[in-house]
């Protein structure tokens, strides 16, 4: 009896219960979309009211070069010694080489090419897509400039400026651009490309070169986990890891997560990683990459570079004096690349033996003009 009770007492319980649960009409469900889908832009509001004049106030650190180089930058391997070897000279380079004119959440330059060739720039990641009939240089989804005219400031500068080699590194394609990408290349630039036609491997053969041997010359890499095109003798591939493609003549460290730490994290973490990683391979060209990533989405390359510029200067020029690490610094790529960044980076041929004694006592001077505040 008291079963029967208690089973009647439940029943009660579970009607009321959903008679209280009624199902919500469309107008209602509308009305809770509404509020919460304002509540959500109420809140990007409520953080871009508070963040805009951060980010604002931040963006100020890093603003175009207003510093006019000179012979010292712009024609900076003229005062180095023929015998230096390429994969141990210190080469400014700059990361997203073409993303300029873009949105603050895609721009990674201020400068064209012809301005960066001119401060001493040497290394450049090109990234390419099609776009109709168009090439165009891109940044994720962001659409930059013209990749043709990036040709024909590498074709102007190089005949030119014969005592200087480039290297070329195309990171990236899109929508199938490769064929387009190279044979635009051919048609423009004139300068010679570098062949391995020896039985070393690429890196050795690479290692085995010295100044003297490549001036005048572009050194051209791609990524072969990036692209299959493989139509051209003077490749040479690159990758992050050796792991991936042990063929790679260049390693260029990146890890996402790495790059996205606080400024102060990624000088004291990320960068002897990156520096350890090339000591694991110990061959080819290494590219230090010294810029930060916006994991947030929200602060933007010039941002991150504005926290990152004194403590990367600072180390850079540290260098000089420390012998043990510096042996294993190559490229050194940056984000809004000027005159002062460069000139942190080519000094340090001085201090690794590569400067011409005739001249080393101007050059050294000259480079240190450009970096006074940190030398």
């Amino acid at each position: 009896m008291q079963d029967s009770h208690a089973a009647t007492a439940a029943d009660l319980d579970e009607n009321l219960s959903k008679k209280g649960r009624r199902k919500l009409t469309r107008r209602e469900q509308g009305r809770i979309a509404l509020i919460v889908i304002g509540a959500f832009f109420a809140l990007i509001a409520l953080l871009a009211v508070i963040l805009a004049p951060i980010i604002a106030e931040g963006n100020k650190v890093i603003t175009a070069d207003a510093v006019s180089p000179d012979v010292h930058l712009t024609e900076w391997m003229s005062f180095v010694s023929d015998d230096a070897p390429i994969t141990k000279l210190a080469i400014p380079g700059s990361h997203d080489s073409g993303c300029r004119e873009m949105p603050w959440y895609g721009a990674t330059q201020d400068l064209d090419f012809a301005g960066q060739l001119e401060r001493g720039v040497r290394y450049f990641d090109i990234r390419v897509k099609k776009r109709g009939d168009d090439m165009i240089i891109f940044h994720g989804p962001v659409n930059g400039v013209d990749y043709e005219g990036i040709l024909r400031d590498i074709d102007e500068f190089m005949d030119a400026h014969p005592s200087e080699f480039l290297i070329l590194d195309f990171s990236h394609f899109k929508n199938d651009s490769e064929s387009d990408v190279f044979r635009l290349f051919d048609e423009i630039v004139s300068a010679e490309r570098l062949v391995n036609d020896t039985s070393l491997s690429d890196a050795e053969f690479l290692d085995s070169l010295t100044l003297g041997a490549v001036r005048g010359k572009c050194i051209v890499f791609i990524d072969p986990d990036e692209t299959d095109f493989r139509d051209r003798d003077y490749f040479f591939f690159r990758t992050n890891s050796k792991d991936d493609a042990p063929d790679a003549a260049m390693v260029s460290p990146y890890v996402k997560v790495y790059s996205g730490r606080s400024a102060g994290q990624f000088m004291k973490k990320t960068i002897p990683y990156y520096i350890d990683c090339f000591k694991g391979v110990g061959e080819g060209f290494f590219v230090l990459q010294c810029q930060l990533t916006d994991n947030a989405l929200i602060f933007g390359p010039r941002y991150r570079e504005g926290e990152l510029k004194d403590r990367a200067n600072t180390f850079l020029a540290g260098l000089y004096e420390d012998g043990e690490e510096l042996a294993n610094i190559n490229i050194v790529m940056r984000d809004f690349v000027d005159c002062e960044k460069c000139a942190l980076t080519v000094r340090l041929n001085v201090a690794k033996g590569y400067a011409e004694k005739e001249t080393e006592e101007e050059f050294l001077a000259a480079l240190d003009r450009f970096a006074e505040a940190y030398v």
